[in-house]
């Protein structure tokens, strides 16, 4: 119903636009013929008292206002034009009864009444229009014959007079059959196009919602980058509203080198398309890895037009697949590391054991004593390098238990604080967004984790600074921990070698705090990433899974070792 009433209102708007049209157009027709019939001698001087061009003149410019101001009222434009129609047909019945009769040269205006009523109202505006014109032009007529009207100059034959009132009545009517035609043709005419544009309105519409609904990012440009699609799917890609970057071009984008290589690539004569990966700059400061793909925009005659670009965010794939390879590597490390361990550390006890035995018998001067001293002292470090490199290749089986995470940061937190290291270099603050946040872990563990990343804090904040710790639950599946410090921070290839063993960043440093750290987490079924940028500080986020679906993680790792 909605839709027939917004075609109704459509309907009546063209009505009255058209209305409109027709006041205007007859009254200048009328005003113009009426003046250069008066310029040729074929308008009498006057009619009764009043002078005849002054009179009909008045009368078209009062009969103008009058439908103005009825079509500016707006209601019921058919009557209008029903009362139009029957002025125009009574004044032009009086200039033919007054020009000639028969042989008026205004006769022409019936045909004109006949094919705008015929227009406006279809087969029966033309009908009544063409029978009410026979009848008054025949009336015409027959007042003169009777001598009702005194014309000079208008005697003429029977025949003749029949001739003519047959001739024009023919006229009338032929003109009526084809308005009524034309309007018919009009209205169909009209009905398609209005079908037409129906259609592609919709396919328009279904085309819009297909491409907005795709959740791949879709671009099309011209030939010189200039953008005439950017989906939703874009813009939540590469962080850009949809409406800044429509018309602009392409090349701060996806960079001039891809562009350059769009170009001059032969997407004509190569069936597959062209496949580009690289990272691209978000505008809130972050990047992301994006895989793009471009085929050619071709015109119906097959010419290259533009560039269609769609592409995905890679950046969660390129992630796995980093840590795919880290594992293997840490496997690697891993069955060596027993049999490293085992050949050292046993003659490393043996050896410090040597040294004890040596300086409790022996009466050694000073300068021998602390050669012992830093023989025991070395022999410590080194056995507690690889006391940290058997936890890192055979980590211990830690009890798990229900615990909230809010409890168990909030004592690293306090521990943190009342450290001297801390309290001397760095500021801690908590931000507890969300409590409790139950997971399924161990208190050792977490706190190990916790531990090692302020005290990498440290070493990125020599001259001091604020280390901020937000704890949240990011959905309802999810707890989250960020540590963001102020520090240094790390440039992308430090970032794409963090869980390396045996590479730190510090000096001094051993390189399995990290690493040990990403074991604690995997055993968690958690993970963490790195957000850095050289100068600017280091933002770590934690993700733990909440406790009921740690549950399940757990159940589904039991069941794909079984």
């Amino acid at each position: 119903m909605a839709a027939n009433k917004s075609a109704s209102l459509a309907s009546d708007k063209e009505f009255s636009r058209r209305l409109l049209q027709l006041i205007l157009f007859r009254t200048v027709v009328f005003l113009l013929w009426l003046n250069f019939a008066n310029r040729l001698s074929l308008l009498p001087e006057r009619l009764g008292p009043f002078p005849f061009l002054l009179l009909f003149n008045s009368l078209a410019a009062a009969l103008l206002l009058l439908c103005l101001g009825l079509w500016r009222i707006g209601r019921n434009e058919r009557i209008q034009l029903a009362f139009q129609i029957s002025v125009d047909l009574l004044l032009t019945t009086i200039l033919v009864a007054y020009t000639r009769g028969i042989e008026s040269s205004f006769v022409s205006f019936y045909l004109l009444i006949i094919i705008y009523g015929s227009l406006m109202l279809g087969r029966n505006g033309g009908m009544v229009g063409a029978a009410l014109s026979t009848i008054l032009y025949a009336g015409i007529v027959f007042a003169v014959r009777c001598g009702l009207i005194s014309i000079r100059g208008a005697e003429m034959d029977v025949r003749q007079a029949a001739f003519r009132i047959s001739a024009h009545v023919l006229g009338f009517w032929a003109v009526a059959y084809l308005g009524t035609y034309l309007h018919q043709r009009l209205r169909s005419m009209e009905c398609e196009l209005k079908e037409k544009i129906d259609s592609l309105t919709q396919l328009k519409r279904l085309n819009e919602h297909i491409v907005s609904s795709i959740r791949s990012g879709l671009i099309t440009t011209d030939l010189h980058g200039h953008i005439a699609v950017f989906n939703a799917a874009a813009g939540e890609i590469t962080g850009r509203a949809v409406d800044e970057m429509f018309e602009n071009i392409i090349q701060p984008l996806i960079g001039d080198t891809f562009w350059t290589l769009i170009t001059t690539a032969d997407l004509l004569r190569n069936a597959r398309p062209l496949r580009y990966e690289q990272w691209v700059m978000i505008p809130n400061g972050t990047k992301r890895f994006l895989g793009f793909s471009v085929s050619p925009l071709l015109d119906e005659s097959q010419l290259l037009r533009g560039y269609i670009i769609s592409f995905q965010d890679l950046t969660d794939i390129m992630r796995l697949e980093e840590e795919v390879r880290l594992k293997d590597r840490m496997a690697a490390v891993g069955r060596m590391a027993a049999g490293i361990a085992h050949e050292i550390r046993n003659p490393l006890t043996a050896m410090r054991g040597s040294v004890e035995v040596l300086r409790s018998h022996a009466c050694l001067p000073p300068k021998d004593n602390r050669i012992l001293d830093i023989l025991i002292r070395e022999s410590d470090r080194l056995n507690q390098f690889v006391e940290d490199f058997l936890n890192y290749a055979r980590p211990r089986k830690y009890e798990k238990h229900s615990l909230d995470l809010v409890s168990v940061l909030t004592d690293s937190v306090t521990l943190l604080r009342n450290s001297p290291e801390f309290r001397k270099k760095l500021l801690v603050s908590l931000n507890v967004e969300s409590q409790p946040i139950p997971i399924v872990g161990c208190v050792d563990q977490l706190k190990q984790v916790f531990w090692n990343l302020a005290q990498n804090a440290i070493r990125a904040m020599p001259n001091g600074g604020e280390l901020r710790i937000t704890i949240r639950e990011l959905s309802r599946s999810i707890g989250q921990i960020i540590f963001q410090d102020n520090g240094i921070g790390m440039s992308r290839e430090e970032q794409q070698q963090l869980f390396q063993p045996f590479h730190s960043g510090f000096a001094g440093g051993l390189g399995l705090g990290l690493t040990i750290i990403f074991q604690i987490m995997e055993d968690h079924r958690g993970r963490i990433s790195f957000e850095s940028e050289k100068g600017r500080g280091t933002k770590v986020s934690l993700s733990f899974p909440l406790e009921t679906e740690a549950a399940v993680s757990d159940l589904c790792a039991q069941t794909a070792k079984a």
